[in-house]
């Protein structure tokens, strides 16, 4: 016991003094070049956003206010790989970038990048990450925008650490207003705030096919049960009987499950669960825009907290959005389309215990109502 008390003390001592030479080399290297804030009329912007698929739609208009604000300029992103496509059809994007994981991968595009001599960098991170601190020390553009941070590193407090130029207002919440308040360092007031995904022709054929199979006359509903991780995806019993107890009350309805890229394997354990319900997987998506393509023409979306929920936002469909009792969470990653309802959780941190009624009384309220035609 006293061997195990020993290393346990040395652990904790280790990890300290590590943590403390972390926490001074990153004081070393957050060292601030600009002192003022200037802006030509034709300003190079590289966007840093190595974020999930919700993360990049949130952060969309930051983009098409740029272009509108300044047409002329050069605007590049640095993006997580499962954004390639979304970025790659956003016409306000001059040139992509795929960020990579490990070292090896990613200098060459550093490298790259430090050739283009940006203006600014824009990094919207929410709190404090070392490896992208010292990704934009190789970049080395003019002057940094970020977002202030919630979280600090090694132990400081995120005032502690201040390597970029410029932050945005700590005041803010949402996400969405968090990154639209670079503009204002900008010297640009935004013309609008709606969310961007652009659809090539191929992908709303490939919906618009699908979707033609079914009875004009019924209203469609996308069902999506997954979330960004285990803890927020609805569970196979509670989706089935959610879609049930609604095909009881109205029989003009037809649900599309909404899968994975790729994946159908869930939905059809679904469908096999459910006695009234009349439900259809949806067609193996190859792709995050065929399942932007499916949100865009259905009636109404039922989803957990995710990237589907802010789809529907960027089409302003008819959204029931299930949250996490986790009012932080939700304030930053809340719904913003013009006809959506929140229902959370009885949990902080799962979806284990969701009010099935509510779900089933809100879907009945906007059917019964004709308010998602």
């Amino acid at each position: 016991m006293f061997k195990n008390s020993s290393l346990h003390f040395i652990f904790i001592l280790l990890k300290k003094l590590v943590n403390h030479f972390k926490s001074n080399f990153l004081k070393v290297i957050c060292k601030k070049n600009v002192k003022s804030l200037s802006v030509s009329d034709c300003p190079s912007f590289l966007i840093l956003m190595n974020q999930n698929i919700g993360d990049m739609i949130v952060c969309s208009p930051i983009i098409r206010e740029i272009k509108l604000a300044f047409p002329k300029s050069e605007l590049q992103v640095l993006i997580n790989p499962v954004n390639e496509e979304m970025a790659q059809a956003n016409p306000n994007i001059d040139k992509v970038h795929i960020y990579r994981n490990k070292w090896f991968n990613l200098l060459p595009v550093l490298a790259h990048l430090r050739k283009n001599k940006f203006d600014f960098a824009i990094e919207l991170e929410a709190k404090v990450v070392t490896k992208v601190i010292i990704m934009l020390k190789i970049i080395k553009p003019r002057c940094i925008l970020a977002v202030s941070k919630t979280e600090g590193r090694y132990g400081m407090a995120p005032d502690e650490v201040q390597p970029y130029d410029f932050y945005t207002n700590p005041e803010l919440t949402h996400q969405r207003d968090t990154a639209l308040d670079i503009l204002r360092l900008l010297n640009i007031e935004p013309i609008d705030k709606y969310y961007d995904i652009y659809l090539e022709e191929s992908h709303r054929k490939k919906a618009l096919t699908f979707l033609s199979s079914f009875d004009k006359s019924k209203f469609l509903i996308a069902f999506n049960l997954e979330g960004a991780n285990i803890e927020r995806r609805i569970s196979k019993e509670d989706a089935a009987k959610i879609m049930d107890d609604l095909a009881r009350i109205h029989k003009n309805i037809i649900f599309i499950l909404i899968n994975k890229p790729g994946n159908s394997k869930i939905s059809n354990e679904i469908i096999a669960e459910m006695n009234y319900a009349i439900a259809y997987p949806c067609f193996l998506t190859g792709s995050v825009l065929d399942i932007a393509a499916i949100i865009s023409n259905v009636d109404l979306i039922i989803s957990p907290d995710t990237s589907i929920v802010h789809m529907a936002c960027a089409f302003n469909k008819p959204l029931i959005a299930i949250y996490e009792n986790n009012r932080s969470n939700y304030d930053k990653w809340s719904p913003i389309s013009s006809l959506n309802h929140v229902i959370f959780s009885d949990e902080s941190n799962n979806l284990k215990s969701i009010n099935i009624n509510q779900v089933v009384n809100c879907a009945d309220d906007l059917l019964s109502e004709n308010l998602i035609r």
